[in-house]
């Protein structure tokens, strides 16, 4: 029943990233020039995803939160689903010993015990529907924050390539790794590093303001 709480979910987050991660900049305007064929003299660069997401930290806050929250939900459920089933075999088990005994009963008392295991039966049924429902909501509420967290990263991305792009005149910025459009490209095209620094230092300037404005509330 916990199976959608596997780790795998959560290190799904080395997505592939849902754009071409090309950001043409300048004249785009003729309609002969496709994006996906850059004509001579255009100024390409190159970014490694793979590196990238796996120094970059917010994502690797993002991917150990969301971790920490998967393990949470299962340890939660886990208990619940075996305590169910705990009460599940017990009710098994006494059903089993009234019916090997059942020449034992008077009518009036088989009869009461059928209503009495009747009504237990239909308790457990609505125990584990309940338990199918916290299961689903916790795989859902996971699957909205892993795609809030796969949402947030690819803006961040695109927000700063564009921005590089416009600043230093590039006309392509393609990717490479998982999903990418490149197979090889040489060194000196190579702008990972130095996204990566970028980004880095952005989060963490984020994150010391958020920290400044949680000590001021809290004066």
């Amino acid at each position: 029943m916990n199976s959608f709480l596997k780790l795998s979910l959560i290190l799904s987050l080395a997505f592939i990233l849902p754009y071409a991660c090309t950001q043409p900049t300048g004249n785009t305007s003729d309609s002969n020039t496709k994006m996906d064929q850059p004509i001579s003299g255009d100024k390409i660069v190159y970014i490694d995803i793979d590196t990238l997401l796996n120094k970059y930290e917010l994502y690797l806050d993002k991917k150990a939160a969301l971790e920490e929250q998967s393990k949470a939900a299962e340890k939660s459920l886990s208990g619940k689903i075996e305590a169910f089933q705990r009460k599940m075999a017990k009710f098994q088990q006494e059903i089993a010993n009234i019916q090997q005994n059942a020449a034992s009963y008077a009518p009036v008392e088989l009869k009461k015990l059928e209503e009495k295991y009747a009504q237990q039966q239909m308790n457990l049924a609505k125990e584990e529907e309940s338990l199918m429902k916290q299961r689903d909501n916790a795989a859902m509420d996971l699957e909205s924050k892993l795609q809030e967290t796969q949402k947030d990263l690819q803006n961040k991305i695109d927000e700063y390539l564009e921005k590089v792009a416009e600043t230093k005149g590039y006309d392509y910025v393609l990717m490479k790794g998982v999903g990418g459009s490149v197979m090889f490209g040489r060194k000196a095209l190579d702008i990972t590093q130095e996204t990566l620094r970028e980004l880095n230092e952005q989060y963490a300037n984020s994150n010391k303001k958020d920290t400044q404005k949680q000590n001021t509330s809290d004066k």
